[in-house]
Protein backbone atom coordinates (compact mmCIF):
# COMPACT_ATOMS: atom_id res chain seq x y z
CA UNK A 1 0.00 0.00 0.00
CA UNK A 2 2.74 1.97 0.62
CA UNK A 3 4.20 1.72 -2.34
CA UNK A 4 1.69 2.32 -4.19
CA UNK A 5 0.68 5.40 -2.28
CA UNK A 6 4.52 6.57 -3.52
CA UNK A 7 3.75 5.52 -7.17
CA UNK A 8 0.53 8.16 -7.23
CA UNK A 9 2.92 10.85 -5.12
CA UNK A 10 5.20 10.47 -8.03
CA UNK A 11 2.99 11.18 -10.78
CA UNK A 12 0.87 14.28 -9.29
CA UNK A 13 4.35 15.90 -9.00
CA UNK A 14 5.01 14.87 -12.14
CA UNK A 15 1.67 16.70 -13.59
CA UNK A 16 2.13 19.45 -11.48
CA UNK A 17 5.83 20.01 -12.86
CA UNK A 18 4.20 19.69 -16.24
CA UNK A 19 1.25 21.93 -16.16
CA UNK A 20 4.16 24.33 -14.51
CA UNK A 21 5.70 24.23 -17.79
CA UNK A 22 2.73 25.32 -19.50
CA UNK A 23 1.78 28.78 -20.56
CA UNK A 24 -1.59 30.29 -19.28
CA UNK A 25 -4.73 29.33 -21.00
CA UNK A 26 -6.06 32.67 -23.18
CA UNK A 27 -9.48 33.52 -23.68
CA UNK A 28 -8.48 33.61 -27.94
CA UNK A 29 -6.56 30.19 -26.90
CA UNK A 30 -9.66 27.89 -26.24
CA UNK A 31 -11.11 25.52 -27.61
CA UNK A 32 -14.10 26.43 -30.17
CA UNK A 33 -17.51 26.20 -28.58
CA UNK A 34 -19.67 23.64 -29.77
CA UNK A 35 -23.05 24.36 -31.78
CA UNK A 36 -25.42 25.52 -28.99
CA UNK A 37 -23.01 26.17 -25.86
CA UNK A 38 -21.90 29.98 -25.18
CA UNK A 39 -18.89 31.36 -26.13
CA UNK A 40 -17.99 34.90 -24.18
CA UNK A 41 -17.18 37.92 -26.41
CA UNK A 42 -16.47 39.85 -23.45
CA UNK A 43 -15.61 38.38 -20.20
CA UNK A 44 -15.03 41.61 -18.00
CA UNK A 45 -11.56 41.72 -18.24
CA UNK A 46 -9.67 40.57 -21.64
CA UNK A 47 -10.48 42.13 -25.06
CA UNK A 48 -9.10 39.06 -26.50
CA UNK A 49 -12.13 38.24 -29.50
CA UNK A 50 -12.17 41.85 -30.68
CA UNK A 51 -9.89 43.66 -33.05
CA UNK A 52 -10.15 47.08 -34.70
CA UNK A 53 -12.33 46.90 -37.69
CA UNK A 54 -8.95 47.95 -39.58
CA UNK A 55 -6.80 45.85 -38.20
CA UNK A 56 -5.38 42.99 -36.77
CA UNK A 57 -4.76 44.68 -33.03
CA UNK A 58 -7.68 45.64 -30.22
CA UNK A 59 -7.12 49.68 -30.01
CA UNK A 60 -5.67 49.99 -26.63
CA UNK A 61 -6.46 53.64 -24.93
CA UNK A 62 -8.99 53.77 -27.89
CA UNK A 63 -11.58 51.38 -26.19
CA UNK A 64 -10.97 50.72 -22.43
CA UNK A 65 -12.33 47.97 -19.75
CA UNK A 66 -12.93 49.21 -16.41
CA UNK A 67 -14.98 47.77 -13.95
CA UNK A 68 -16.22 44.89 -16.05
CA UNK A 69 -17.56 46.85 -18.90
CA UNK A 70 -16.07 47.66 -22.45
CA UNK A 71 -16.95 51.21 -23.54
CA UNK A 72 -15.50 53.86 -26.34
CA UNK A 73 -12.51 56.06 -24.62
CA UNK A 74 -11.61 57.97 -27.60
CA UNK A 75 -13.29 59.30 -30.27
CA UNK A 76 -12.04 58.01 -33.82
CA UNK A 77 -10.78 54.85 -32.01
CA UNK A 78 -12.59 53.21 -34.55
CA UNK A 79 -15.28 50.58 -35.09
CA UNK A 80 -14.22 47.02 -33.25
CA UNK A 81 -14.99 43.79 -34.57
CA UNK A 82 -15.48 40.19 -33.33
CA UNK A 83 -12.36 38.17 -34.94
CA UNK A 84 -14.45 35.32 -35.36
CA UNK A 85 -17.25 35.20 -37.98
CA UNK A 86 -21.35 34.22 -37.01
CA UNK A 87 -23.82 32.80 -39.35
CA UNK A 88 -26.98 31.12 -37.55
CA UNK A 89 -26.34 32.51 -33.97
CA UNK A 90 -28.08 34.05 -30.65
CA UNK A 91 -26.27 37.06 -29.48
CA UNK A 92 -26.61 38.85 -25.98
CA UNK A 93 -25.71 41.72 -23.80
CA UNK A 94 -26.05 44.36 -21.46
CA UNK A 95 -25.85 48.16 -22.27
CA UNK A 96 -25.85 51.26 -20.39
CA UNK A 97 -25.94 55.22 -22.27
CA UNK A 98 -24.56 57.61 -21.11
CA UNK A 99 -27.20 60.91 -21.91
CA UNK A 100 -27.35 61.87 -25.10
CA UNK A 101 -25.36 58.53 -26.71
CA UNK A 102 -25.42 56.79 -29.87
CA UNK A 103 -23.74 53.64 -30.63
CA UNK A 104 -24.93 50.15 -31.80
CA UNK A 105 -24.26 46.72 -32.98
CA UNK A 106 -24.21 45.57 -36.44
CA UNK A 107 -23.73 41.72 -37.58
CA UNK A 108 -23.31 40.05 -40.71
CA UNK A 109 -20.82 42.53 -40.97
CA UNK A 110 -18.06 42.03 -43.89
CA UNK A 111 -16.14 43.84 -46.58
CA UNK A 112 -18.79 44.68 -49.58
CA UNK A 113 -18.62 46.48 -52.57
CA UNK A 114 -20.04 49.94 -53.35
CA UNK A 115 -21.29 49.48 -56.93
CA UNK A 116 -21.57 53.13 -57.31
CA UNK A 117 -18.00 53.87 -56.30
CA UNK A 118 -16.01 50.66 -56.84
CA UNK A 119 -14.77 51.21 -53.04
CA UNK A 120 -15.44 48.51 -50.33
CA UNK A 121 -16.62 48.99 -46.95
CA UNK A 122 -16.84 47.01 -43.59
CA UNK A 123 -20.77 47.09 -42.95
CA UNK A 124 -23.56 45.05 -42.09
CA UNK A 125 -27.10 45.51 -40.72
CA UNK A 126 -26.99 47.36 -37.12
CA UNK A 127 -28.88 46.82 -33.88
CA UNK A 128 -29.18 50.42 -33.03
CA UNK A 129 -28.40 51.70 -29.45
CA UNK A 130 -29.55 55.55 -28.63
CA UNK A 131 -30.36 57.48 -26.11
CA UNK A 132 -34.28 58.26 -27.11
CA UNK A 133 -34.91 60.60 -24.63
CA UNK A 134 -32.36 62.99 -25.17
CA UNK A 135 -30.80 62.53 -28.60
CA UNK A 136 -31.68 64.97 -30.79
CA UNK A 137 -32.19 62.83 -33.56
CA UNK A 138 -34.88 60.68 -32.18
CA UNK A 139 -36.33 62.18 -28.71
CA UNK A 140 -39.41 62.92 -30.22
CA UNK A 141 -39.94 59.65 -32.27
CA UNK A 142 -39.09 57.35 -30.36
CA UNK A 143 -40.42 53.91 -32.29
CA UNK A 144 -38.64 55.23 -35.23
CA UNK A 145 -36.15 52.91 -37.76
CA UNK A 146 -33.41 54.95 -35.98
CA UNK A 147 -34.41 54.76 -32.94
CA UNK A 148 -32.96 51.93 -29.88
CA UNK A 149 -33.86 48.31 -31.09
CA UNK A 150 -34.50 48.97 -34.92
CA UNK A 151 -32.92 47.68 -37.44
CA UNK A 152 -30.68 51.11 -38.55
CA UNK A 153 -32.89 52.96 -40.82
CA UNK A 154 -34.71 49.89 -42.63
CA UNK A 155 -37.40 48.27 -39.59
CA UNK A 156 -38.57 50.39 -36.54
CA UNK A 157 -38.90 48.80 -33.16
CA UNK A 158 -42.73 47.99 -31.88
CA UNK A 159 -43.81 47.11 -27.72
CA UNK A 160 -40.43 48.32 -26.69
CA UNK A 161 -39.06 49.39 -23.20
CA UNK A 162 -36.14 51.61 -23.13
CA UNK A 163 -34.50 52.30 -19.66
CA UNK A 164 -33.17 55.78 -19.28
CA UNK A 165 -29.06 56.81 -19.39
CA UNK A 166 -27.69 55.70 -16.42
CA UNK A 167 -29.22 51.94 -16.26
CA UNK A 168 -28.58 48.64 -17.69
CA UNK A 169 -30.73 47.68 -20.39
CA UNK A 170 -30.63 43.78 -22.01
CA UNK A 171 -30.77 43.41 -25.76
CA UNK A 172 -30.58 40.27 -27.81
CA UNK A 173 -30.55 39.59 -31.55
CA UNK A 174 -31.35 35.99 -32.69
CA UNK A 175 -30.58 34.93 -36.27
CA UNK A 176 -31.59 31.50 -37.79
CA UNK A 177 -31.05 31.81 -41.65
CA UNK A 178 -32.70 34.63 -43.32
CA UNK A 179 -35.12 35.45 -40.36
CA UNK A 180 -33.47 37.71 -37.95
CA UNK A 181 -35.32 39.19 -34.59
CA UNK A 182 -34.07 42.20 -32.09
CA UNK A 183 -35.40 41.65 -28.62
CA UNK A 184 -34.85 44.56 -25.77
CA UNK A 185 -35.57 43.72 -22.27
CA UNK A 186 -37.14 40.77 -22.71
CA UNK A 187 -39.62 41.99 -25.28
CA UNK A 188 -39.17 41.21 -28.93
CA UNK A 189 -39.51 44.33 -30.58
CA UNK A 190 -39.20 43.68 -34.32
CA UNK A 191 -38.47 40.68 -36.96
CA UNK A 192 -38.08 40.73 -40.42
CA UNK A 193 -36.17 38.30 -43.49
CA UNK A 194 -33.22 39.07 -44.55
CA UNK A 195 -32.86 39.30 -48.68
CA UNK A 196 -36.51 39.17 -49.00
CA UNK A 197 -38.07 41.15 -51.35
CA UNK A 198 -39.21 43.71 -48.42
CA UNK A 199 -36.12 43.99 -47.15
CA UNK A 200 -34.72 44.77 -50.29
CA UNK A 201 -37.37 47.43 -51.20
CA UNK A 202 -36.68 48.82 -47.83
CA UNK A 203 -32.39 48.66 -48.46
CA UNK A 204 -33.23 50.85 -51.48
CA UNK A 205 -34.48 53.89 -49.84
CA UNK A 206 -31.12 54.14 -47.42
CA UNK A 207 -27.72 54.73 -47.89
CA UNK A 208 -26.97 51.39 -48.10
CA UNK A 209 -28.70 51.03 -51.52
CA UNK A 210 -25.47 50.41 -53.50
CA UNK A 211 -23.89 47.88 -51.22
CA UNK A 212 -23.95 44.29 -52.80
CA UNK A 213 -24.44 41.36 -49.68
CA UNK A 214 -25.18 44.03 -46.96
CA UNK A 215 -27.30 42.20 -44.93
CA UNK A 216 -27.39 39.19 -46.74
CA UNK A 217 -23.81 37.59 -46.15
CA UNK A 218 -24.18 34.03 -45.11
CA UNK A 219 -21.73 34.55 -42.46
CA UNK A 220 -20.05 37.80 -40.69
CA UNK A 221 -18.34 39.65 -37.47
CA UNK A 222 -20.31 41.41 -34.97
CA UNK A 223 -19.01 44.88 -34.92
CA UNK A 224 -19.55 47.62 -31.85
CA UNK A 225 -19.62 51.14 -33.37
CA UNK A 226 -17.55 54.64 -32.33
CA UNK A 227 -20.03 56.84 -32.96
CA UNK A 228 -17.84 59.44 -30.62
CA UNK A 229 -20.53 58.16 -27.74
CA UNK A 230 -19.73 56.64 -24.44
CA UNK A 231 -22.06 53.60 -24.08
CA UNK A 232 -20.86 50.94 -21.73
CA UNK A 233 -21.25 46.82 -22.49
CA UNK A 234 -21.15 43.96 -20.12
CA UNK A 235 -21.97 40.50 -20.40
CA UNK A 236 -21.03 39.66 -23.94
CA UNK A 237 -21.96 36.58 -25.31
CA UNK A 238 -23.32 34.20 -28.14
CA UNK A 239 -24.03 30.61 -29.54
CA UNK A 240 -24.14 29.34 -32.46
CA UNK A 241 -27.55 27.67 -33.72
Amino acid sequence: MARQWILVGLVFMGLQAHAGALPPLLLSDSIPARKGSWEILFDGKHPNPWRSKNGQDFPEGGWAIENGTLFLARKGAGDIVTRETFGNFELTLDFKLTKGANSGVKYFVGTLKDTQTGKTVVNGPEYQIIDDYNHPAVKHHAHDIASTGSCYLLYAPVHKKLLRAGKWNHMKIIARGTHVEHWLNGRKVLSYERGSSEFEARKATTKFKSLEGYGTLPEGHILLTDHGDRVYFRRVKIRRL
